[in-house]
């Protein structure tokens, strides 16, 4: 089996080198990699041009949908995994994912466990992914449109799929994952990886850090979307998301007085 890994990037020419080693690492004999760089002038390109057995491109683009989406086009592999150029995968991630869907041929979509790590790479945020873990055990629609707790590095697709739901969605700018999933979900449960398959790092000025905000008002938005059926859960989605905003801009003012 072929796994294609897409890695978006701009201008992280202080984490990518750690992707990409976490990549060539794999004990999974079959992998290709693709890095969709959006222009970077941080020395990044400097990084990808030294980088052994990758396939890249650096161009302006219209966002992290958007350069996901180039990546799926120059895919050719049976499986598609995305890598943040911040992200890392664990020993042994991908030989799992392959073994897990070997395991289910039927099976569209798979997803494990990920870890929080911080700039230095130390695990943070324990309690947050043990919640998000034990959610991922109960694994069921219902309960996935309440809030989103499947992390985007641990999480991998049939490329043929993904192709005729039309990937990633442009519309969306940061909360790009939770749309695509929420569709996979619509279709068929994921197969659920009780292991550890990757590593998001959160920093300041990451995405999911700077734009939180618009981040759940997405989660909201995409919950309604794609929850006909399911009232009471996207219903929960509302206060849920309106809460950690809530939660964030508290721990926010907090870090400022102090």
């Amino acid at each position: 089996m072929l796994i294609t890994v897409i890695t978006p990037s701009f201008n992280a020419r202080a984490t990518i080198e750690e992707s990409l080693a976490s990549v060539c690492a794999q004990s999974h004999p079959h992998v290709e990699h693709i890095v969709i760089d959006g222009g970077s002038t941080d020395g990044t390109v400097e990084v990808l041009r030294a980088a052994p057995g990758i396939r890249w491109v650096s161009e302006p683009d219209r966002g992290l949908a958007h350069a996901l989406n180039k990546g799926i086009a120059m895919a050719t592999g049976e499986v598609i995994g995305e890598l943040n150029a911040d992200d890392i995968y664990l020993p042994g991630a991908l030989e799992a994912v392959a073994a897990g869907f070997t395991a289910r041929p039927g099976a569209e979509w798979l997803t494990g466990r990920c870890r929080i790590i911080d700039g230095q790479g130390r695990e943070i945020r324990r309690p947050v992914t043990a919640y998000k873990n034990a959610l991922l055990r109960r694994y069921s629609l219902n309960l996935y449109l309440t809030q989103n707790f499947i992390a985007a590095p641990a999480t991998f697709f049939r490329t043929a799929v993904l192709r005729e739901l039309g990937g990633f969605d442009e519309r969306y700018r940061i909360s790009v994952d939770y749309d695509l999933q929420l569709r996979f979900a619509r279709r068929g449960d994921p197969v659920v990886l009780q292991r550890v398959l990757s590593c998001f790092r959160m920093v300041r000025g990451t995405l999911s850090m700077s734009g939180f905000e618009r981040q759940f008002a997405e989660h909201a938005e995409q919950a309604r979307r794609h929850g006909g059926g399911h009232r009471g859960a996207v219903a929960a989605n509302q206060v849920m998301s309106r809460a950690i905003v809530l939660a964030y801009r508290g721990m926010r003012a907090a870090r400022v007085r102090g």
